[in-house]
């Protein structure tokens, strides 16, 4: 801390530091809990009361999850939380850009079946590119792999396209 900095100011930027991470790990676990209950367990045609029990068990098990996530974190990260946020969102959100991409820039229809391996192999590919990038072309992969994570993904779609246009 700058040494004409009041200590308060540190203070205050840290309990708003606290309040936002707190406000997306309920938001997070909000929407976690809702879409288990409405889109994987049907819950609307349940009985009343056991909708109420059911939805409280979902967020017990979802803060269950979350929590070990964060030890998990803590258990392996050996850099910034921040990094190791971007990293595993290189891994995740990539699938999710090359999907928005190919159905925004194309009119191309895809073999359904087929989109779960393509989103699958798009990391694993990205994290082979990254490990052996070094060794093959002398450059290291940083944040850039979501873009190649997404680029993979887009690649595969073309890859499954069907001949059909809508």
């Amino acid at each position: 801390m700058h040494p004409e900095m009041p200590v308060v100011v540190g203070l205050f930027f840290l309990l708003g530091l606290i309040a936002a991470a707190y406000s997306s790990a309920d938001s997070a676990l909000t929407a976690l809990t809702t879409s288990l209950c409405v889109d994987f367990l049907d819950i609307e045609k349940r009985e009343k009361s056991k909708q109420l029990k059911i939805r409280k068990r979902a967020h017990i098990f979802f803060s269950v999850i979350l929590f070990l996530v964060i030890l998990l974190f803590k258990i392996i990260n050996d850099e910034s939380v921040i990094s190791a946020l971007f990293k595993v969102a290189g891994y995740t959100y990539g699938p999710l850009l090359g999907m928005y991409a190919f159905g925004l820039f194309t009119t191309w229809k895809i073999k359904d079946h087929l989109i779960i391996p393509v989103v699958i192999a798009a990391p694993i590919l990205s994290y082979i590119l990254q490990v052996n990038a070094p060794n093959w072309w002398g450059f290291e992969f940083g944040f850039e792999l979501l873009i190649v994570n997404g680029l993979l993904c887009f690649l595969g779609m073309m890859m499954i396209r069907t001949k059909s246009v809508s």
